[in-house]
């Protein structure tokens, strides 16, 4: 089985930190290390290094070589621009069928908390199992803590099995990103989890759901395939896989695969999506208003709580009667933000992409 870890993508709800140039996948946040080298100790816990492959965008394989220099060249499998997850998942899928016929893969995320390693780590190696005797996909999500509206949600059918002390169960139906009064319905509704893009998928298997459900795709993966491994590996790439549709990988092939073909496994993991600084405060507070401090920084506060506070070593950072705020200094940025108003940080990186780009790039 092959672990890959998508780590492409610009991170443009975490900026001033996160840039075009320096993602929030390879940003220092976490204790002076990134979250891309936070997913590699974990998965090398239970996995060979020389099983674990990485895709990203051909501008970040120079992080990869910098941050886990155990990971083998070419287990590097670089996008020469961005389409979306869909462009990355049929490019992985097209590779490891060519370099390993008919092998397993877990899908992992870059820039995911996990507080319960070890139980995580025993789902997948079950996903794992289970779709290599199988063939059907295996995915392993969260159960909900709380009516999130940052992440999609699926429902859970009646049909399950026990395998290896834990239940898999068939996939009713996907929920995108819920309004908050929807995903208070489904929090309290129970029989749903949190949709984590976690899952275990035979290479094979995968490519045969591209050629019936993504006709006009395939022949994109075909031809990628074909030339991967020879001298035409490079020049095929950057000829055809801007071809792929610009979309979600949910969007673009899962959600038209057959629900019932597909399981999960439902899991209290402690697992916490950092993707704007709402959630990464969320995923490391252990306590009611507790501020957060990362980067060194040192902090006075006075009369001020549940804060996170972003800044480099050697400054002072003080608060003074101020609550639910962020404030992430950098060394060209200076963000301070609503804790609850973060999603909208997006939306100054992209006024600063059109206006002002220096401070993005």
């Amino acid at each position: 089985m092959k672990i890959i870890i998508f780590c492409g993508g610009y991170g443009t709800r975490m900026w001033p930190a996160s840039r075009k140039s320096y993602p929030k996948q390879f940003y220092p946040l976490l204790g002076g290390r990134s979250f891309f080298q936070n997913t590699v100790a974990r998965f090398k816990r239970e996995f060979d290094v020389n099983d674990i492959m990485v895709s990203t965008e051909h501008q970040y394989v120079k992080f990869i070589h910098k941050q886990a220099p155990e990971i083998l060249k070419k287990n590097i499998i670089a996008e020469p621009q961005r389409r979306d997850s869909f462009g990355a998942i049929a490019l992985v899928t097209a590779v490891v069928e060519k370099m390993y016929p008919g092998e397993v893969m877990f899908f992992s995320w870059a820039d995911h908390i996990i507080e319960k390693e070890g139980l995580f780590l025993r789902a997948v190696k079950a996903a794992c199992d289970y779709a290599a005797e199988t063939g059907r996909p295996v995915s392993v999500n969260q159960e909900p803590t709380y009516p999130s509206v940052h992440n999609g949600w699926l429902k859970l059918g009646k049909n399950g099995i026990k395998y290896n002390s834990l239940d898999l169960v068939e996939i009713e139906r996907f929920i995108e990103k819920p309004n908050f009064t929807t995903a208070k319905k489904l929090f309290r509704s129970k029989g749903y989890l949190i949709h984590t893009g976690y899952g275990a998928w035979k290479s094979d298997v995968l490519l045969e759901y591209f050629k019936k459900y993504s006709q006009q795709n395939y022949p994109v993966i075909e031809k990628i395939m074909r030339d991967w491994g020879t001298g035409q590996q490079e020049a095929t790439l950057k000829k055809y896989y801007p071809g792929f549709e610009k979309v979600s990988i949910e969007y673009g092939l899962f959600e038209k695969i057959p629900n019932h073909e597909r399981l999960t496994i439902a899991l209290e993991m402690g697992w916490k999506d950092a993707g704007t600084w709402e959630l990464m405060y969320e995923a490391m507070a252990k306590k009611e208003d507790e501020t957060i401090v990362e980067g060194g920084a040192e902090v006075e506060l006075f009369q001020s709580e549940r804060n996170l506070v972003f800044g480099p070593k050697n400054k002072m950072i003080a608060l003074v009667g101020v609550s639910n705020l962020v404030v992430i200094d950098t060394q060209d940025g200076l963000l301070v933000c609503d804790l609850s108003k973060t999603k909208h940080v997006k939306d100054v990186f992209s006024s600063l992409e059109s206006t002002k780009p220096k401070y993005v790039d």
